[in-house]
């Protein structure tokens, strides 16, 4: 049986997204936005072609008690919402763990499954025990003194149920376990962060700003599974499924879909293009605050080989964001390998797709990807060539057959340009914003040298 799932989401109470407060107060009027909240995703995601989606926060107390009033076991472990088999959840969340290494502390975000609602319980025990503040933050810290206790608390949640899965989030980002944060740490091994978990742990998320042809590049990620997932924080069409893992499963059911994770059963992943990643290539944005000073039309961006010397920004002169680019290539050479992109072909199968609200929105000149005009056009297309997913896997010819005599031709052109890989993104994303999608003409992201600054600016590589 062939299921697309999208395990990385999140609701309404974690940070960056509506992050509703829970007080006696407004408990009633926060139980009917996240009550609506998965209406909408149950209403969303079969129109992008998704079977299964991740519940987002599942420890977090006040949505458990949601999830627990409002779902309903389909199949063991797989859960609908009010009767309504649109589409089928899972439990999962999000924890970030911090350990310090040498003398930084380096935060690390990992997705969390679990098979029912009593594993749920004995996990939040634990965050209990070690004093984790959970009772008010939907995705907490769980702090850390070194490697050592984080391998030991992740071995702790996994035993508590032989089917609950670990999987490294968006390894790549700041926020991922090769991504540089504060002070731009490096980890360049599993094991300078996960230590002895690491042989326990199977499955990694590619994350937006990376895909398997850049992980390709990391040998240590070679015998490993990889899996995409939206880590969408809202239920909008844009958000939602932009980036899937399409599994052969034996049996809908969780055993099911941990087995096929676990044996690397995976058809292929539909991934969003990294170079519109929020953090593809290395800079400081416009406008930056934090760390120094950028006015709002100072900003720096630049590929791997035009890096400033120590990686310091050359308008704040203050460490840079590490791009997933830059750091590929970094850990691709320490582990030993003599691997580019383009000379390498990754042994995972994948699609790149640009979500079809945003390609509407680029054509329709729309800038609220929101707006009731784009929504429309959106159901137009998908009532003729079915859910999203669809679009990606036809060829062009199919989709140009399907949607000629019912829109305008800019619009199939678009579509057919983004199929062909006839876009590009400028400037490409970078430093915790998105790239802006150019259709009809190809880039270079390895070219990228770009300093706007106000004053003189002597480039030192």
């Amino acid at each position: 049986m062939e299921v697309a799932l999208d395990l990385h989401a999140h609701s309404i109470f974690a940070g960056g997204t509506q992050g509703l407060k829970i007080s006696s107060e407004v408990q009633g009027e926060n139980r009917k936005k996240a009550v609506s909240h998965l209406e909408k995703i149950n209403q969303t995601m079969p129109l992008k072609g998704i079977d299964l989606i991740g519940t987002g926060d599942c420890q977090f107390s006040f949505w458990t008690d949601i999830l627990k009033d409002v779902l309903i076991e389909d199949s063991s472990g797989i859960f609908i919402f009010q009767q309504k088999a649109d589409v089928r959840f899972i439990l999962q969340t999000e924890m970030i763990f911090t350990a310090r290494i040498g003398k930084i502390s380096k935060e690390t975000h990992v997705i969390f499954l679990f098979p029912n609602f009593s594993s749920i319980d004995t996990f939040r025990d634990f965050l209990n025990q070690w004093e984790v503040k959970h009772q008010k933050m939907a995705r907490p810290f769980i702090i850390c003194e070194s490697p050592v206790q984080v391998a030991k608390r992740i071995h702790t949640i996994m035993d508590i149920d032989p089917l609950i899965e670990a999987i490294p989030a968006h390894i790549m980002t700041p926020q991922g376990v090769f991504g540089t944060g504060k002070g731009n740490l490096r980890v360049n091994y599993l094991t300078d962060f996960f230590g002895s978990v690491t042989s326990r742990i199977k499955i990694f998320e590619t994350g937006l700003s990376a895909d398997p042809e850049f992980l390709s590049l990391i040998p240590e990620l070679d015998d490993h599974v990889l899996i995409s997932n939206s880590d969408a924080h809202s239920s909008s069409l844009h958000r939602m499924g932009r980036e899937y893992t399409v599994l052969s499963v034996p049996k809908f059911d969780y055993p099911g879909i941990i087995s096929a994770l676990r044996n690397n059963r995976i058809l292929y992943t539909a991934e969003f293009p990294p170079e519109e990643g929020r953090f593809f290539l290395t800079g400081h944005r416009a406008g930056r605050k934090r760390p120094g000073l950028h006015g709002d039309d100072e900003y720096c961006c630049f590929s791997p080989q035009f890096v400033p010397v120590n990686d310091i920004c050359p308008i704040c002169k203050k460490p840079l964001t590490i791009g997933v680019f830059q750091r590929c290539i970094e850990i691709s050479q320490i582990q030993g390998a003599e691997r580019r992109i383009g000379e390498i072909q990754p042994k995972k199968k994948f699609i790149r797709m640009v979500p079809l609200i945003e390609i509407l929105a680029h054509v329709l000149n729309v800038k609220t990807k929101t707006a009731k005009s784009l929504i429309t056009t959106y159901r137009q297309i998908t009532s003729l060539m079915g859910p999203e997913r669809n679009l990606w896997q036809s060829s062009a010819e199919e989709v140009e057959g399907k949607l000629i005599d019912h829109l305008d031709t800019p619009i199939i052109e678009a579509i057919l340009k983004i199929k062909e890989g006839d876009f590009t993104f400028h400037p490409y994303g970078f430093d915790g914003i998105y790239g802006t999608l150019v259709i009809g003409q190809k880039g270079n992201y390895s070219k990228v040298n770009i300093i706007k600054s106000s004053q003189p600016i002597q480039k030192t590589l």
